[in-house]
């Protein structure tokens, strides 16, 4: 997949397991996040929940491309607010990148998703 986008002309940056992620993504805050909701070490939820716990990063839209169509996890998933969940087995390159584009557009005009409430101090990491 990171080689599809960044054949698109997308700049990727990609992590082996969650925690990876988070320290990716507090270091560099990234536009949008493209994420499985199974991945080791931390899921997608737990992730995305860990990310949105930073105010300067709560924002960030975040697209999952999983295996999953079903299920606990799933259903958090759908819980969050998310711009798209979409299944690796029917997704085609072409649904992928319109998903992308979408969040691109929440970017552009400001209409990222809302912020929690409650933040935890920044200068805090989980890891």
């Amino acid at each position: 997949m990171a080689l599809l986008l960044r054949w698109a002309a997308y700049e990727v940056d990609t992590a082996e397991n969650g925690r990876e992620a988070l320290a990716n993504v507090i270091e560099r805050t990234p536009d949008i996040l493209l994420l499985d909701l199974e991945m080791p070490e931390m899921n997608g939820v737990n992730l995305v929940e860990a990310i949105r716990s930073y105010h300067r990063l709560s924002t960030i839209p975040v697209i999952f491309l999983t295996a999953l169509g079903a299920g606990e996890l799933f259903e958090e998933a759908k819980s969050l607010n998310v711009s798209s969940i979409l299944l690796k087995s029917v997704a085609t390159f072409d649904q992928i990148h319109a998903a992308i584009e979408k969040a691109h557009g929440q970017v552009a005009s400001g209409n990222r998703i809302q912020s929690p409430e409650k933040w935890r101090d920044d200068s805090i990491s989980p890891l």
